[in-house]
């Protein structure tokens, strides 16, 4: 099976990458958009992958059809390499699955957690912290935000928090460099959720050497639980 990974022009990590990605050797398919290295695709799209506002999924299709690319291609997950934004600016790599507990602030579904991969995301998070460029943090992050909906597993690896950042060459490279490696070479470890903690999942963060989370409901978020979320959870972490 091959492995793809997803990028937005739109977004200025994406930007920041792609050139990146090309000197490392992937090449043009004869589909636009569509790049390939050894079992590897690149899914270059031009418009924000996460929407700044929610939308309607009837009135608003996604930027591609990732489950359709995923058949054709022979695609067995998705890793969405995107910004990460937050109050504080703090320079950051995280990881995390998608999906909401609550409303569809910034796209997808209420109340739908997108299917995740969680050995691969924890094969890119320890290569994230192994070691960081100077003045960054790597963290496990709180599931959060779109895509909710698609049967191809997706998780998320992110550049943050602010523009300077996003364009941080020595990060992007550092983002591509784990995102090659870990998924060329994913190691075994214990599939996990997590419940409670903060959003940037401390407790999580420091057993992602030992375990491999899946979704995280952050202590914020477990008012909102319930027993369909909770399996939603169990069921869409896969390894």
């Amino acid at each position: 099976m091959a492995v793809g990974i997803t990028l937005s022009t739109k977004d200025q990590v994406g930007a920041t990458l792609l050139p990146i990605l090309r000197e490392r050797g992937f090449t043009e398919t004869q589909r636009p958009g569509i790049l390939k290295w050894g079992d590897i695709y690149l899914i270059v799209v031009d418009k924000p992958i996460v929407p700044t506002e929610g939308y309607r999924p009837r009135a608003e299709p996604y930027p591609i059809d990732y489950d359709g690319l995923a058949e054709q291609l022979g695609i067995e997950y998705y890793v969405v390499a995107y910004r990460h934004a937050s109050k504080s600016g703090a320079p950051c790599l995280t990881v995390h699955a998608p999906g909401n507990f609550g409303e569809a602030l910034y796209g997808g579904r209420p109340r739908e957690l997108q299917r995740t991969v969680a050995k691969p995301m924890r094969s890119i998070f320890l290569r994230l912290r192994d070691p960081p460029p100077e003045g960054y943090a790597v963290s496990l992050e709180a599931t959060h935000h779109s895509p909710t909906s698609f049967k191809t597993p997706m998780f998320f690896a992110e550049v943050g928090s602010t523009p300077e950042q996003w364009r941080d060459q020595e990060a992007a490279e550092h983002l591509a460099r784990a995102i090659l490696e870990g998924i060329s070479d994913v190691g075994e470890a214990t599939v996990a959720i997590g419940f409670g903690g903060g959003h940037y999942c401390p407790k999580f963060t420091e057993l992602e050497a030992e375990m491999a989370f899946g979704h995280i409901c952050a202590k914020y978020a477990l008012d909102l639980l319930d027993e369909e979320l909770v399996r939603q959870m169990v069921e869409r972490t896969l390894d």
